[in-house]
């Protein structure tokens, strides 16, 4: 892998959205799994 220093400011980009993307995927799972939890009880 081509460290951040040498990498074009692209590849920092879509390597930051890629991250974020990652990082909202997760919290709406977490979400959604809480919900269905609290609404099953």
């Amino acid at each position: 892998m081509p460290t951040l220093a040498q990498g074009a400011p692209v590849e920092i980009f879509f390597e930051t959205l890629l991250v974020l993307v990652c990082v909202g995927v997760l919290a709406f799972a977490a979400l959604a799994v809480k919900k269905l939890y609290q609404g099953q009880r």
